[in-house]
């Protein structure tokens, strides 16, 4: 056979190759394989540990797939394998740094690994990746409140010399408040009184009040407080009855947690049968709530 007809064979059989793998490992976008989007159904059915089983298969098959390792991440973060979490999200993150979901779940993940692990050099490197990856996160989508809420969760509760700063806590909460003032209302609240400086909190909630005087979220806040911190019981009182008579968001506590607030508000104030009468409430709407059946047998006469 001609030289020239075997180069020509050789050329078409190398353009006639698969080269599917190294596509899916560069491209996050491409459409899922269908181990992948049957793993995925599993996960969104929340049959979790069957859906990390078939995962951990396909990752060992594609270690270079971003989105299978992001979900996997996602099934150890809800089986609290939390250092196995922020380790398969670090692998996800690094084949798709552009990703800000991948980076944001990277970065929660690292942080509760970190403070699982406790003060501890491991511990610290952990809580760094993962500011950095929230960080990241935000740059990518700054709009996207729940990335600036886990990094004021950050600031605010690591030491100083793992990176905590309240000041760029509040200028975050700061960015909260423009796309959500209901939102950044609550999260300055408890910012607030992570600092201890509770009556602050209360104007803060009272302020935004009188915008809003029924938005459910700023009520039950103060309700909140108050129940936790004594302060001013009657309006706290006053703010979780009108809780009850407004229906909250799916993401918003529920009527069950206003009843409870309510409970701690009586026992302050001394009405033990109140404080029973609105934990059986509480326990009525959610049996399994374990606070309200703790506090509900310390007051059984």
């Amino acid at each position: 056979m001609p030289l020239r007809i075997v180069l020509v064979l050789v050329l078409l059989l190398v353009l006639a190759a698969p080269a599917a793998p190294a596509l899916h490992a560069a491209n996050t976008t491409s459409a899922d394989s269908v181990p992948l989007s049957a793993a995925i159904a599993l996960f969104d059915a929340k049959r979790v540990p069957e859906a990390r089983a078939q995962l951990a298969d396909l990752v060992a098959r594609e270690p270079k797939n971003p989105r299978a390792l992001w979900y996997l991440g996602q099934c150890e973060l809800k089986m609290q394998r939390r250092g196995a979490a922020a380790d398969t999200l670090a692998r996800a993150a690094e084949l798709a740094p552009s990703n800000a979901e991948i980076l944001a779940d990277y970065g929660s993940a690292s942080l509760l690994r970190a403070t699982e692990l406790g003060v501890s050099f491991t511990a610290i490197g952990y809580a760094r990746r993962g500011r950095t990856a929230l960080e990241q996160a935000v740059k990518l989508d700054p709009a996207n409140i729940d990335y600036r809420e886990g990094l004021v969760q950050f600031y605010t509760r690591a030491p100083g010399f793992v990176g905590g700063d309240f000041t760029r806590a509040y200028a975050h909460i700061a960015e909260i408040e423009k796309r959500d003032p209901s939102r950044g209302t609550v999260v300055k609240a408890n910012t607030l009184c992570s600092e201890k400086r509770y009556d602050e909190a209360l104007v803060a909630c009272e302020a935004f009040l009188l915008t809003q005087p029924d938005n459910y979220l700023a009520l039950y806040t103060l309700g909140r407080i108050v129940s936790e911190t004594g302060r001013d019981l009657a309006r706290g009182e006053q703010a979780l009855r009108r809780c009850l008579q407004i229906t909250p968001r799916i993401q918003e506590p529920d009527h069950a947690g206003a009843h409870y607030r309510l409970g701690m508000i009586a026992e302050k104030a001394n009405r033990p049968a109140d404080a029973r009468r609105d934990y059986q409430a509480a326990l009525a709407l959610e049996p399994s709530l374990e606070k309200a059946s703790t506090a509900l047998a310390r007051l059984q006469p």
